[in-house]
């Protein structure tokens, strides 16, 4: 049983019974479920494996990219079974329509803007007390664009990976000054 995956990092201790039953089901659930209903499901797919303390940088991809084939692959290997190590494929950039990029981007700059605004509302922080400025530069890019719309925004020059899902602004033009 090997303890280091490539993929998933290393594997948690001790799993309860009970945690790799809960996992198991909710795959089945999310393989019955309709995708557009599958949402709250992920969210309890995210929960229990948090719960196994499974590497939080694995769950980012499988979570966020909503892949079912990769996380019964991670069950299985919680499991202790030997799984086979695909090696991680990169792929070309997805063609997203110019459109859908630019309302896209539109909606990261109000995000960003409104992140900014709501840390520099709080106590200690603005033109009357320190003056300090903001210190987003960072956010987690708005759930309504699918994860290919930001890849594609990085692709194109528009966006940066800061990790952790994080994506920042090449160019800071968001005009929040």
């Amino acid at each position: 049983m090997d303890e280091l995956h490539p993929r998933f990092g290393r594997r948690p201790g001790a799993i309860a019974a009970s945690t790799l039953e809960e996992l198991r089901g909710r795959v089945q659930d999310l393989r019955a479920a309709a995708p557009s209903a599958s949402g709250p499901l992920w969210g309890a797919v995210h929960k229990a494996l948090l719960k196994a303390k499974v590497d939080a940088k694995a769950l980012l991809p499988i979570v966020g990219g909503r892949d079912i084939a990769t996380l019964d692959v991670l069950v299985r290997w919680l499991s202790g079974e030997a799984v086979e190590v695909a090696p991680v494929a990169r792929t070309e950039a997805p063609t997203v329509d110019i459109e859908v990029q630019r309302s896209a981007m539109r909606a990261f700059r109000k995000r960003l803007r409104l992140a900014r605004l709501d840390a520099e509302s709080r106590l200690g922080v603005g033109p009357m007390s320190t003056g300090k400025r903001h210190e987003i530069d960072a956010i987690i890019p708005p759930r309504e664009y699918p994860l290919a719309v930001w890849e594609a925004l990085v692709a194109a020059g528009r966006l940066r990976r800061e990790g952790g899902g994080f994506y920042a602004l090449v160019q800071d033009d968001v005009g929040d000054d």
